[in-house]
């Protein structure tokens, strides 16, 4: 007969189990979390890897055989049958022929050679789209000093009164803030725990909070959905009731 007495001991024991399991979820998923930027990275690193230094040193190696071939065939060039390929050889001269790009990419006479040959891609259908594509996603991560979040912001959505956190990706006025008649920044407020993907929204500038946090903290913030916080958050909370005050005084 189950009596109370009887079931507390069971009700003990399933809340052990309960507790227990709930740490064993919490100890994995903090270790895959550890884990996870490596094992990215690593991946990012070897992809890179083999599809550039491995690639071009397979089509290196594929044209020294064709050379190899050619001078068979051609006794004037027989002495260039007498080189041999070392493994490795053609990823040196991938990596020297990056670093001689580099350099000679500064003179004047070099980014004159380089612009013309752009205008010829530019007039071959297919190929300038995809060009022109690149050439965009290399300039995000270039001109802007390699950041594509260039501040951390804190702006009021989806009401006035609620925070967001944000990113800001551009200062800079086009068309949308020139078919409006006003100056705006472009604010990313991203979604959870996927900072890559969100909502642009264009803010004007007296309604951006700037707080003092980096975008590495601010990712930091999203990717941990508001569990991680900096020593700094009183004084950012502080900032963003004095701003919304300034907002509220200008509405």
């Amino acid at each position: 007969m189950n009596t109370p007495e009887n079931k507390k001991p069971e009700a003990a024991k399933l809340g052990f189990f309960r507790q227990y399991f709930r740490a064993l979820r919490f100890y994995f998923i903090t270790g895959l979390l550890v884990w996870v930027p490596l094992i990215v990275t690593l991946w990012v690193a070897w992809w890179l890897f083999k599809t550039v230094g491995l690639g071009l040193e397979g089509l290196i190696q594929r044209g020294y055989d064709a050379m190899h071939q050619f001078a068979g065939r051609v006794p004037q060039l027989g002495f260039l049958q007498d080189f041999t390929y070392i493994r490795g050889f053609g990823f040196l001269i991938a990596a020297a022929l990056f670093l001689t790009t580099g350099f000679l990419a500064r003179s004047l006479v070099t980014r004159r050679l380089i612009n013309a040959a752009e205008r010829i891609l530019d007039r071959i259908p297919l190929i300038s789209t995809i060009y022109r594509a690149v050439q965009q996603i290399r300039d995000v991560f270039i001109t802007r000093e390699g950041a594509v979040f260039q501040k951390t912001a804190l702006v009021e959505y989806p009401r006035p009164g609620v925070w967001a956190i944000g990113f800001l990706m551009s200062k800079e006025q086009g068309t949308i803030q020139n078919a409006l008649g006003r100056e705006l920044y472009a604010i990313l407020v991203p979604s959870i725990p996927n900072p890559t993907t969100g909502f642009l929204m264009f803010f004007p500038p007296e309604q951006v909070v700037f707080p003092d946090l980096s975008v590495e903290e601010g990712l930091k913030i999203v990717i941990s959905g508001g569990t991680y916080q900096t020593g700094t958050a009183s004084a950012i909370l502080a900032k963003a009731r004095s701003e919304s005050g300034a907002t509220d005084a200008l509405r």
